[in-house]
C-alpha cells in the first residue's frame, strides 16, 4: 500500500460499519457502474455511486471512483506518471484549505499490485443539488418558478467563489456552466465548484483570471448573458477593485461579443 487516508475518524468509522475498512475491499466491490469505465492512458478510470448506512439504517450516498494505469505525467514523474486521482485529491484537499466550497472528500487510496497502479477516490455525493447546465434550461426555470432574486444571489456567490479561487492563484480550466452546482434553500444558495482535473497554481493570479472567464462567457449556454454579468460584476467588485483593469475591459468586450 503506497497510501492510504480517510478524511476523517468519523468517516473511517462509517466505512468500517459498511465493511469497507481497506482499500482492497474497496477495489472488490461489486457494484453496477454509475460512469462506465473511459479506457486512455493506457489504463481505465470508471465510477460507482453508492449508498453506505449509518447507525440509523440512513443512507449516505457516496461516489466512488477507480482507476487503473490511469497516470499523468509530471515533472517529478515524467516516465511514469502518477495517478490522475492524486492531483484531484490533492486539489481538494487544497480549496478545503482556501474555504472554496467543492466536493467533500471521504477517501483516498493508492497502490501497485502486479504492476498496476491503481487508486480510489471517494467523495460524498450532492445530493440534491443540480448543475448550471440543468438548472438554468428555460424549463426548469419556468416549472421551478426561480425568482430574479435567486438567480441574482446564485450567480453573485458563484462569482465571489470563482474570485477567492484565483486570489489562491489556483486556475480551473475547465470553467462550464456543467461544472458548477447548486442547492436553494431559505433563499440561501450554496454553489459548489466540481471537476478539478485541471485545477493548476500559478505564481501570479493575472495568468488565471482571463483563461477561466473567457470559459464561462464563452461557453455560457444555457445561462443568459444577463446573469453572467452578475457573476462577473460580482468577481469583480469582490476584494481589491479591478473595475479599473484591463482584464475588466477585456471581459466586457468578449461579453458584447458572444
Amino acid at each position: 500500500m503506497k497510501f492510504h487516508q480517510f478524511s476523517s475518524n468519523t468517516t473511517a468509522a462509517l466505512f468500517e460499519l459498511n465493511h469497507f475498512s481497506d482499500f482492497e475491499q474497496l477495489w472488490n466491490l461489486d457494484s453496477p457502474w454509475f460512469e462506465e469505465p473511459n479506457y486512455r492512458r493506457n489504463g481505465w478510470s470508471g465510477v460507482i455511486k453508492y449508498a453506505l448506512n449509518d447507525k440509523q439504517g440512513n443512507p449516505f450516498h457516496i461516489f466512488i471512483k477507480r482507476q487503473e494505469n490511469h497516470n499523468c505525467k509530471t515533472l517529478l514523474h515524467p516516465v511514469t506518471g502518477v495517478p490522475t486521482f492524486r492531483r484531484e485529491f490533492f486539489s481538494l484537499q487544497k480549496l478545503s484549505t482556501k474555504k472554496i466550497p467543492t466536493l467533500d472528500y471521504l477517501y483516498y487510496g493508492e497502490r501497485t499490485k502486479n504492476g498496476k497502479d491503481q487508486s480510489i477516490l471517494i467523495t460524498q455525493s450532492l445530493e440534491g443539488y443540480q448543475s448550471f447546465e440543468d438548472y438554468f434550461q428555460p424549463e426548469a426555470l419556468a416549472s421551478n418558478a426561480i425568482s430574479d432574486e435567486i438567480i441574482t444571489h446564485i450567480m453573485q456567490t458563484a462569482g465571489i467563489n470563482t474570485r477567492i479561487l484565483h486570489d489562491a492563484h489556483f486556475r480551473h480550466g475547465s470553467l462550464y456552466p456543467k461544472h458548477f452546482f447548486v442547492k436553494v434553500e431559505n433563499k440561501k444558495a450554496d454553489v459548489r465548484l466540481i471537476d478539478l482535473e485541471k485545477l493548476k497554481w500559478f505564481p501570479f493570479c493575472y495568468l488565471v483570471r482571463f483563461n477561466d472567464l473567457s470559459r464561462i462567457i464563452r461557453r455560457r449556454a444555457p445561462v443568459s448573458k444577463q446573469a453572467v454579468r452578475i457573476f462577473i460584476d460580482a468577481y469583480l467588485k469582490h476584494g481589491i477593485d479591478l473595475s479599473q483593469t484591463n482584464l475588466a475591459k477585456k471581459i466586457e468586450s468578449l461579453l458584447e461579443i458572444t
